[in-house]
């Protein structure tokens, strides 16, 4: 059967509906991210928030989510603090004109980037002769696409623009088309421009495209040529910031990045399931995923890559391959080790094109593989164990605060990932003040209020300084007494005086 036929295309049609409705489930259940709101406040003309030292209820606080940043304006701040490049943030700020600011509203651009991916990566894998639809269906499932295809940042833009680019290459291999071959490099080089880590696949295209018309010279640069276009300009905000993520990572140990690699690698296809789970049944998971993704890799070596033709196995090899050498390169040249599930999601739809070929004539690994990753995705969804703890404590700390109280946010590392989305998810009668330090004479300002409600949120290396800091100065203050409360807050009431 043709993959042109009309039975094939529905089936394309409704794994992209399936597709699309996991990823809005997935954009409406999970709380804010730490990096979204330095997107938001980034095209709203603040990327570092001047938070109030003082209390203020959270009213106060929401025209700072609805500032507007010009496009200069939104080079020249991640210039001075991202290593990103501002394709993406120009188009979220153009969506955000068009749709408003709420983060479900932000999230939608990047599922409709997604869903147009995934609609190229079909095209690819007809191409290639493998299921288009099971390769929607076994990509979307991969726990790091699906997580990368829906937050607020500059994944599903990249993603769609470096599936473009190989789609295009392939185009233009045979027969030799030059302005196609230049359109792909261009392509691959806005991929780059919208986020850094894109450097790796493109290397491995443009690479792949120069060995396989090795007899055309000028062909085989041409796509070279248009990725040089914007790269470089990508590189220069990456270098601007380059040394400023040292304390962002731990050094870089090559045998300890080799471990962390192949975990992350393993979780963005399968999942987080042994997070869902106490011990030892988490040990139990963890080892039977472990087990299932060394099956997978050695089904996608010998019966995966085997099946498409030889210049594509180097092509679809060398792109599953690219992120993870790619980060290790990385890592040693910088001394750290940038390592994590979103880092590696460039790669995730060649795996997803190699596993549905691997699994062709294969239903029952298929069933069992697509049960797994549902179980991921569903967890992705709803589980609190992979989300930020956010929107979750604005809640419990809201049910906590009556009239007379205050509740303390932590500032965190830069006053962006907790705060921001804290604030959004709190209600605007709340009183809050966001805290940088411990000081000695916060108990004092802060005497006139009944109830203290510290929001535990340790998520950076800040916070996780400055809530047992906070909790062992209101503890030493005789007239507080730590109530029993949810592990989200930390509670302290004034028994000194009668609340109003």
């Amino acid at each position: 059967m043709s993959a042109t036929s009309p039975r094939a295309r529905i089936r394309i049609a409704a794994a992209l509906g399936s597709a699309a409705l996991i990823l809005l489930i997935i954009a409406w259940c999970r709380g804010g991210e730490y990096d979204e709101y330095y997107s938001i406040f980034l095209i709203a003309g603040d990327p570092r928030p001047h938070w109030p030292v003082v209390p203020v209820r959270v009213m106060a606080l929401r025209g700072l989510y609805h500032g507007h940043a010009g496009l200069l304006e939104i080079v020249r701040a991640l210039r001075r603090g991202d290593v990103h490049p501002p394709l993406y943030f120009w188009l979220l700020s153009v969506w955000r004109d068009l749709v408003g600011m709420t983060l479900f509203r932000l999230r939608m651009l990047s599922i409709i980037l997604t869903l147009l991916a995934l609609a190229t990566l079909a095209r690819i894998a007809r191409r290639l002769g493998v299921a288009p639809a099971r390769t929607i269906v076994l990509t979307v499932l991969c726990y790091g696409f699906a997580y990368t295809g829906v937050v607020a940042r500059n994944f599903a833009l990249a993603d769609l623009l470096s599936l473009t680019g190989v789609v295009l290459l392939l185009k233009a291999t045979a027969p030799p088309n030059r302005p196609i071959a230049l359109l792909g490099g261009f392509a691959l080089g806005a991929a780059c421009f919208s986020n850094y880590l894109a450097s790796f696949t493109t290397i491995a295209a443009l690479g792949w495209f120069a060995i396989i018309n090795r007899r055309h010279p000028l062909t085989a640069l041409l796509p070279a040529l248009g990725a040089a276009s914007l790269i470089p300009a990508g590189a220069w905000f990456f270098l601007a910031q380059a040394e400023s993520r040292k304390g962002q990572f731990h050094a870089f140990k090559p045998f300890r990045a080799l471990i962390e690699l192949g975990r992350d690698q393993a979780g963005a296809v399968l999942g987080a399931l042994p997070r869902y789970a106490p011990p030892p049944v988490s040990i139990a998971l963890a080892a039977a995923l472990g087990a299932l993704a060394v099956l997978l890799a050695a089904l996608v070596i010998r019966d995966g890559l085997p099946r498409l033709a030889p210049h594509h196995r180097g092509l679809v090899g060398s792109l599953i391959l690219a992120p993870p050498l790619g980060l290790l390169a990385l890592g040693a040249a910088f001394d750290n080790t940038p390592i994590e599930v979103r880092y590696v999601w460039l790669g995730l739809p060649y795996i997803g094109l190699a596993l549905a070929a691997a699994v062709h004539n294969r239903p029952r690994l298929a069933a069992l593989l697509i049960t797994v990753q549902a179980a991921a995705i569903a967890g992705l969804a709803i589980a609190p164990q992979t989300m930020q703890p956010a929107r979750r404590t604005a809640r419990t700390a809201a049910a906590l605060a009556g009239a007379d109280a205050l509740v303390l946010v932590p500032f965190g590392n830069d006053g962006v990932g907790i705060p921001g989305p804290f604030i959004a998810a709190a209600p605007s009668h709340l009183l809050v003040q966001i805290v940088r330090a411990a000081t000695p004479a916060l108990p004092a300002a802060t005497a006139r209020f009944h109830r203290i409600v510290i929001a535990n949120i340790q998520v950076d290396t800040a916070s996780r300084t400055l809530i047992p800091q906070l909790v062992a100065l209101f503890s030493a203050d005789p007239c507080r007494t730590l109530q029993r409360s949810p592990a989200d807050v930390i509670v302290f009431d004034n028994h000194c005086q009668e609340p109003q």
